[in-house]
């Protein structure tokens, strides 16, 4: 009769088991890190009159960041809640409502007025074609190879001999 037994084998199947946690920690923490340095990137890189000029700074306060952990997805999330910044991202036809409002005419029909005359805008609408001016697919782009390179690491660096 063989009596074989592998010692410590509670202990390796208890490391097994706890693998999966330990990896899906590891990968939380660096999808954390990684939106924190793509929230970085975004308003220093992009907001700060390289993509989009800054007018009020709203835009680029607006920039929030979350990590969304649900069962086995970890979720990385940056984003903005402004309107206009999705305009902006993606381009293309906009409608805006300009409210009514005085401005100074110093020339009608070609010819310079004698005196300048504030006349009455009225509110109306005006449709705006903007080009996309993408801040945060790009900024993502930008980081594809670090953020792969991380992700790797995270989830198998543990197996390196």
């Amino acid at each position: 009769m063989n009596d074989d037994r592998v010692i410590g084998d509670k202990e390796v199947g208890r490391r097994f088991r706890a693998l999966p946690e330990g990896a899906r920690s590891r990968l939380a923490d660096s999808v954390g890190r990684l939106v924190l340095r793509l929230q970085a990137r975004v308003m220093r890189d992009k907001l700060s009159g390289q993509v989009l000029k800054v007018r009020t700074g709203t835009l680029r306060r607006s920039i929030d960041r979350q990590v969304i952990t649900d069962g086995n997805v970890i979720a990385g999330v940056v984003s903005t809640n402004v309107g206009y910044g999705k305009a902006h991202e993606f381009g293309g036809l906009r409608t805006e409502t300009v409210r009514e409002h005085l401005r100074l005419v110093k020339q009608a029909f070609g010819k310079t007025l004698k005196s300048p005359v504030w006349a009455t805008v009225g509110a109306h609408q005006r449709t705006v074609d903007l080009p996309e001016r993408s801040f945060l697919r790009s900024a993502l782009k930008d980081m594809q190879k670090e953020t792969l390179a991380e992700l790797r690491e995270a989830a198998f660096g543990h197996l390196k001999p």
